[in-house]
């Protein structure tokens, strides 16, 4: 077919560009959206070792050594590139069909390596120079130790690796709004009970944990609060410091000790245990339980 004259073209042009400001007069301006974030190669990110990792596009075989990275990945629809993790990842349900290549102190290089992956994600230092040996990329990030809110930067971190950053800044942006929430509702509360988590055997978390961070929001006063990191406890100290609330690993460690029958968290019935292990991962789940726990001191101010 032809194509048609220049003026008719013209004409054609005039008459849309006099339909869209008809339309623009007739309707009210409308506020701008900002750009949803995208990801950009290539992208670098620093790793524990103060070493820049690049990516020039995204890697399609990830093992991620990792429960946080593997649920992060998950919860951003990126799930599919997780080939390999390790012995103890449980969630999500997703993730029961992902390889194990073993755990911090039986880590298999040669599993590893057949499972050719683009990226090998790990929160400790201890295999990394077997696999670089072996020709793997690596990228070495610590886990959290405190800070909670990062969690959102590493959901971010990985949406930018794996070119899923508008989706990451969903979950991320949803995450730290559930934070504000809990912060406004405890804003003008005063301070809260005496508390003790006993994650399995006395083991409990000092103030420069992630769990820390917890207490501190949610203006509970940690009796462990000169441990540093974990540490176990004596059931003298305990009942000495006499906690009002026991978030415990089994609570009939606690509730059917003698040596437990006067603090106050047996006598009040507040002895509680978590209806999942989200306070121990560090990623999305992770406000989950900050909500549930929440709900459990102060029912009446979190429904």
């Amino acid at each position: 077919m032809a194509n048609p004259p220049l003026d008719r073209l013209r004409l054609y042009a005039a008459a849309a560009a006099a339909l869209v400001l008809a339309a623009c007069s007739a309707q009210p301006a409308q506020p701008t959206a900002p750009p949803a974030p995208s990801a950009v190669f290539p992208y670098a990110v620093q790793d524990s070792r103060g070493n820049e990792v690049v990516f020039d596009s995204p890697p399609d075989r990830i093992i991620a050594f990792d429960s946080a990275a593997v649920e992060i990945l998950f919860a951003i629809g990126e799930g599919h590139r997780v080939v390999g993790t390790h012995d103890f990842v449980t969630y999500p349900p997703e993730a029961a069909g992902v390889a194990r290549i073993g755990d911090a102190f039986n880590f298999s290089i040669e599993k590893a390596v057949a499972l050719k992956p683009d990226l090998v994600f790990v929160f400790f230092d201890s295999p990394i120079e077997d696999l670089e040996r072996a020709g793997l990329k690596v990228l070495y990030v610590e886990s959290l130790k405190d800070e909670f809110i990062q969690i959102a930067d590493n959901i971010r971190t990985w949406g930018r690796i794996t070119g899923a950053a508008s989706a990451a800044e969903e979950v991320a942006a949803r995450f730290q709004e559930r934070v504000a929430a809990i912060e406004k509702k405890m804003e003008n509360r005063g301070r809260g009970p005496s508390a003790l988590q006993d994650v399995g055997g006395f083991w409990a978390p000092g103030q420069d944990t992630l769990m820390g961070e917890v207490f501190d929001l949610l203006k509970l006063r940690n009796i462990a609060h000169d441990v540093e990191g974990y540490a176990q406890i004596s059931p003298e100290v305990i009942v000495e410091r006499d906690p009002a609330v026991i978030i415990a690993a089994d609570p009939a460690s606690i509730t059917g000790n003698p040596a437990f029958r006067d603090v106050t968290a047996v006598t009040d019935g507040a002895v509680f245990k978590l209806s999942s292990d989200a306070l121990s991962i560090a990623g999305p789940r992770f406000i989950d339980g900050v909500e549930e726990l929440a709900a459990l001191i102060y029912p009446n101010l979190f429904e």
